[in-house]
């Protein structure tokens, strides 16, 4: 199927529904969970436990010692709340808290390999890109997929490329300015 040519996507959650969004939306979310229901999870879970939605120095030491593996430095694109704080912007100091044990995943906004290479520097071990995966999936399925990443690696290289990095492992924080106010 492709999404640019084909009927639009029906969302089971949003679909059949008499009630309004915010009513949808709390009936989504609980405002109840804690660290102790974190703490919870890591006792029944042995596997690799991650937080998702990060974006303070705060809530990594909580997460972390509530037994999380590593941590998604994630605004949810932005989509949850208006005012939510960069997520590239959060990075450095969520990585400054954690210190360089801990894997720490950027999500939100990755759009280039600018993008990537960026994060990388800033702090990130890993970055998820799916808003470019998406756009490549409705302009060409598969193949479209696959030009992204295509067009995403080679902007990698050509960054690192113009910073002086031959690999992954020579990127940091001393190749990226960050912009006054936003240390």
């Amino acid at each position: 199927m492709i999404f640019l040519t084909t009927d639009s996507l029906k969302f089971a959650s949003l679909s059949n529904s008499a009630t309004d969004l915010p009513t949808l939306i709390n009936s989504m979310f609980d405002p109840t969970l804690s660290f102790a229901d974190l703490e919870w999870i890591r006792s029944i879970w042995d596997g690799k436990l991650f937080v998702k939605g990060v974006l303070t120095a705060q809530d990594a030491r909580k997460s972390i010692a509530a037994g999380a593996d590593g941590l998604v430095v994630s605004n949810h694109g932005g989509r949850q709340l208006d005012r939510a704080p960069v997520s590239f912007e959060a990075l450095a100091e969520v990585r400054a808290e954690v210190g360089a044990g801990t894997e720490i995943i950027l999500d939100s906004g990755i759009m280039s390999g600018a993008d990537i290479v960026a994060s990388l520097c800033a702090g990130a071990d890993f970055v998820l890109f799916g808003q470019a995966y998406l756009y490549g999936l409705m302009a060409g399925v598969e193949a479209g997929v696959d030009r992204v990443i295509e067009l995403l690696a080679k902007e990698i290289e050509a960054n690192m490329q113009l910073m002086g990095a031959a690999t992954i492992a020579d990127v940091g924080p001393e190749l990226i300015r960050r912009r006054p106010g936003r240390e």
